[in-house]
């Protein structure tokens, strides 16, 4: 078990950075991404999830930190790998850049 002072667990710290937060945003809206283009549900997810309807809400809002074993479960969910949770998306075709 992890160690904490004053409560606060060792790694709170890092979860207060612009970076975990930018992390955690981008993947939630991947993961929406990815479910509404199944036409899932949020209910249909959390079941092929395995996982609370309520936390896929969190996890898609970006308001938690989900598990290594929630994310290999959404990966294997929507037949993808785990690195491709986290991939950043490349511009749309067609589309130009400015």
């Amino acid at each position: 078990m992890a160690s904490a002072r004053n409560g606060i667990p060792k790694t709170a710290h890092h979860r207060e950075t612009p970076a975990f937060r930018r992390t955690v945003a981008q993947l939630g809206a991947r993961l929406r991404e990815l479910r509404q283009a199944r036409g899932w549900t949020v209910e249909e997810a959390s079941e092929r999830y395995g996982v609370e309807p309520a936390h896929v809400r969190r996890i898609e809002a970006g308001r938690t930190n989900p598990s290594l074993a929630t994310l290999l479960s959404i990966a294997d969910a929507v037949s993808t790998e785990l690195a491709d949770l986290f991939a950043e998306r490349s511009p749309v075709k067609g589309k130009k850049e400015r």
